[in-house]
């Protein structure tokens, strides 16, 4: 699963929950743990005292061998009792003080929690999801909530659509898939629900967003970003779905670009990879699962330099952790190319293609074709897909 921008705000929390259960446990765990809608300790009636007893409600801590099933088990138990818990104290507050500052951002982390508190969520969840944001509209809470609440139902069914789409990907299913092109198209009609009668919210650009992410099809997904970027043109993080849009609309065609070598501030272009098959990667020196990508790219280059690999990383760091990423480069001798533009996810270069997520891997061909953008998928299949292509 890749690490996302909204994950990398606090990294400690992971890119998931989930990462270490095993699959048939974590299914179970999330049927029988349902999360409630009302009910309270004690009453407790100022929006300071509520929002006192919000901040101060935290999960249960994590302090077992994280290879222990048992307590992981019972761990992601009590995790879902805690959101349940949560999610009565959050509704109490946003119930009786609908117009307080931290009224929506609670609101959101309510329904974001109706599925397990990941991002995406399991098929398990989704049903009990809807259910709960059925059962709260129905009761006519402040128009803000409904929005908000129609969003998320129209966000939890694209999560059913997400998941089979990862699975198709995964075990290879062409473009022309017949289930691949029906959910699509269903991912296709819950934007336009949600889009059609909400057309001034610009969440609606993240279903779209969230579809062509998972659909890895450069057709269906050009299609998808020039939706978007005609129906929200004045959308806050326009720039990145622009990059996004570039990234698919530029796969087939050269790839060029015009860099510095953090090393010693030396140009780096398309022209010093000629005839080689470059891996581009994009990271942040900072991060645990970065530095084990890291690790991972090097020991691929080191199996197929020889036949013609290339490495270039483009560190995501902040501007003041330049140091610290040469530091880690020399230490763990990542002897290929580095750019650093100190940005971090807002770094030129990473923005024009719309990075928002680690891993992201490019395959650049010995042509000088961007071939691949989700090359951190079977990567070592592609590029020996592309060092056995000829140059010429």
């Amino acid at each position: 699963m890749k690490l996302s921008r909204a994950e990398t705000r606090n990294v400690g929390d992971g890119p998931s929950v989930y990462t270490h259960m095993p699959f048939a446990a974590v299914l179970f765990a999330l049927a029988v743990a349902p999360l409630g809608l009302s009910g309270q300790d004690e009453k407790v009636n100022s929006a300071e005292a509520m929002l006192g007893r919000i901040d101060a409600y935290k999960p249960p801590a994590y302090t077992e061998d994280k290879s222990d099933g048992e307590f992981r088990y019972k761990w992601l138990i009590g995790f879902l009792r805690y959101l349940e818990k949560r999610n009565e104290y959050i509704w109490e507050f946003v119930k009786n003080y609908p117009d307080h500052e931290r009224a929506r951002p609670l609101m959101d982390e309510w329904y974001q929690n109706l599925g397990g508190g990941t991002v995406p969520c399991t098929d398990a969840r989704v049903p009990k999801a809807v259910l709960a944001i059925d059962s709260l509209l129905v009761n006519r809470p402040p128009e803000w909530v409904v929005t908000m609440g129609h969003y998320w139902r129209a966000y939890y069914r694209m999560n059913v659509v997400w998941n089979r789409l990862i699975f198709l990907d995964s075990v290879k299913a062409p473009s022309d898939d017949r289930e691949r092109r029906d959910m699509i198209l269903t991912g296709m009609r819950l934007a336009e629900e949600f889009t059609e009668q909400y057309p001034q919210d610009v969440r609606g650009a993240k279903l779209y967003d969230i579809l062509a992410e998972a659909g890895k099809d450069p057709v269906s997904s050009r299609a998808l970003y020039g939706r978007l970027l005609t129906s929200y043109p004045d959308h806050p993080s326009i720039g990145f779905y622009k990059g996004k849009a570039h990234r698919f609309e530029q796969i087939g065609q050269p790839f060029s670009f015009a860099l510095k070598n953090a090393k010693d501030d030396k140009d780096l272009s398309e022209k010093d990879y000629v005839g080689k098959v470059l891996l581009l990667f994009f990271w942040n020196s900072r991060l645990e699962p970065c530095k084990t990508q890291a690790r991972e790219v090097k020991k691929i280059w080191f199996r197929h330099e020889h036949e013609g690999l290339a490495v270039m990383s483009v560190g995501m760091d902040d501007e003041d952790d330049k140091q610290k990423f040469l530091d880690f480069v020399h230490d763990y001798k990542l002897d290929f190319n580095h750019v650093f533009e100190g940005g971090g996810w807002s770094s030129p270069f990473a923005l024009s293609w719309g990075v928002n997520a680690f891993p992201t891997w490019f395959l650049i061909d010995r042509k000088g074709v961007l071939r691949y953008v989700d090359a951190d998928r079977d990567t070592e299949t592609k590029v020996k897909e592309l060092l056995a292509e000829k140059a010429g």
